[in-house]
């Protein structure tokens, strides 16, 4: 198995329970101390808090990548609420499978997450129906508009919401003006072109936050989740 989906073996991790509390989560040892060190530019606690998420929700994860936001949400939900994430199927990627390997070497930490797997954009289905409290994605709307599926992932998400549901969205934001092609080149979003894409399926805006802002982000140079 890569170590790149090994957990940090080098002290035991905290045992999670009902008093688990985002801090407990955060300073676990289950976290690889590369990710830990990403707290400071990141800012998971405050990010989360702003979404609104609590310990009792049914939430999904999108498009989880390596598993960044996983190893937070997983043992945060684990005791009182539900965890659902997607991956493509692992035979079609390295990603998709090293997460898989990730999941399945730490059951402690992630064995009650529940993963669906996705083939956009015609297998989008997130879970049942009105079923949802939170979905929440992390730097993932500009692969989706350069695949040409970001209209159906949103409505995919709004049909498994429940009413009153939240969608929780952090992207990189680009200079106001910015044509969709050029959005597409660097991976930097319209703030107004997404607001207005996702309110098209028939989300409403009910916040938006600076928690993630970086005045020393030149928005030129192309991203990477």
């Amino acid at each position: 198995m890569p170590t790149s989906v090994l957990a940090n073996e080098s002290e035991q991790a905290k045992a999670f329970d009902h008093t688990t509390t985002l801090q407990t989560v955060l300073t676990s040892s289950h976290r690889f101390a590369a990710n830990r060190d990403r707290d400071k530019y990141r800012h998971p606690a405050q990010t989360l808090e702003f979404f609104g998420l609590r310990s009792n929700m049914t939430v999904v994860e999108l498009w989880p990548g390596g598993g960044w936001y996983t190893e937070i949400l997983a043992p945060f939900l684990q005791q009182k609420g539900q965890f659902i994430v997607t991956n493509f199927a692992p035979s079609t990627s390295k990603q998709a499978l090293a997460f898989q390997q990730k999941l399945a070497g730490e059951p402690k930490i992630f064995g009650k997450v529940k993963v669906v797997e996705i083939n956009p954009p015609n297998e989008l289905s997130l879970a049942p129906d009105n079923s949802v409290d939170m979905i929440l994605t992390f730097r993932n709307i500009h692969n989706w508009v350069k695949a040409g599926y970001a209209e159906q992932v949103y409505a995919a998400a709004y049909k498994a919401l429940k009413p009153g549901g939240i969608l929780g969205v952090e992207e990189h934001r680009a200079k106001p003006g910015i044509s969709l092609e050029e959005s597409i080149k660097t991976g930097y979003m319209s703030l107004d072109g997404v607001i207005a894409a996702v309110e098209k399926v028939g989300f409403k805006l009910v916040g938006k936050s600076e928690i993630n802002a970086n005045p020393k982000d030149t928005k030129s140079i192309p991203t990477k989740k």
